[in-house]
């Protein structure tokens, strides 16, 4: 792996990780300054980290001659970093190595996010796999911000990656149309197949009709609405010192609710507002 070069030390003080989190998961990085100083920069690591991740899943320009491959040795350089490997000069890997050093986070949590970014290379089959990958990759980035944050109860560790979950289903939801263009899979075949589509036909080039977009979309706010549920079920009310970890599903909810057609929309004040009174209220 080469060292990250889309952000360096910035003049406005934000570090390397700070900058990658600004530029590529603003909304990740709108919530995290809602984090103590403290815990502010694991929360930005955690967050350059899944974007390193999530860029390993970039299509090859033939899928069909280089398949997942590129994807999985990126990814299993990650995994050898968590292990012990030589971050080799890589600034994100340098601050990982860093966190899990301190213990600020576990790294079962840490290597499942890779692990799910993996299993969507592979293909994930049906509904429940596509709930645990779900929960695994969006809601462990949520669920690592919350331990670099003292966390310790399983319950509320759980709410929290269950809202992860939330707002990673928005967010797929919000781009869904650019990221089924983009060649990338994160749906479940089954999901594919009941809107009379397929994996390797997305990968291949083959375009989605809107009908299809939107069916698909509506088949992600019921289960965006079942991740929030079992959220509230674990953890009805979230300790305010852990909340800001949650903050993402604020946008997550919001997007379901927009109805898709937003691929590539700037997030308007309203969205900013509403991340703010959840955190005003304590709760999301």
């Amino acid at each position: 792996m080469t060292p990250v070069r889309d952000a360096e030390h910035s003049i406005d003080g934000l570090s390397e990780c700070g900058a990658i989190a600004r530029r590529f998961d603003p909304d990740r990085f709108l919530c995290a300054l809602f984090m103590p100083a403290p815990v502010r920069e694991a929360a930005m690591t955690l967050i350059a980290f899944n974007h390193e991740c999530v860029r390993a899943l970039s299509t090859p320009a033939s899928w069909s001659v280089a398949g997942p491959i590129a994807g999985m040795i990126r990814l299993q350089w990650w995994r050898d970093v968590i292990d012990g490997g030589d971050p080799q000069r890589h600034p994100v890997a340098i601050a990982l190595v860093d966190l899990l050093a301190r213990g600020a986070v576990r790294a079962d949590t840490v290597r499942g996010i890779v692990d799910a970014r993996e299993c969507e290379l592979d293909g994930l089959p049906d509904w429940p796999a596509w709930r645990d990958n779900m929960c695994a990759g969006a809601g462990g980035v949520q669920r690592a911000m919350a331990q670099a944050m003292g966390c310790h109860d399983d319950a509320v560790c759980d709410a929290v990656a269950e809202l992860g979950a939330v707002y990673g289903v928005g967010a797929l939801a919000r781009h869904l149309g650019a990221v089924l263009r983009s060649g990338r899979c994160p749906l479940p075949d089954e999901a594919l197949e009941a809107v009379g589509l397929s994996r390797d036909g997305m990968r291949d080039g083959h375009t989605a009709t809107a009908g299809q977009v939107a069916a698909l979309h509506g088949m992600l706010r019921t289960e965006g609405e079942a991740f929030h549920a079992r959220a509230m079920a674990l953890a009805p009310r979230l300790p305010r010192a852990i909340l800001p970890a949650a903050l993402p599903a604020v946008l997550g909810r919001r997007d379901l609710k927009a109805g898709g057609g937003q691929d590539g929309a700037a997030r308007g004040i309203g969205d900013r507002l509403a991340v703010m009174a959840a955190m005003a209220r304590g709760r999301v």
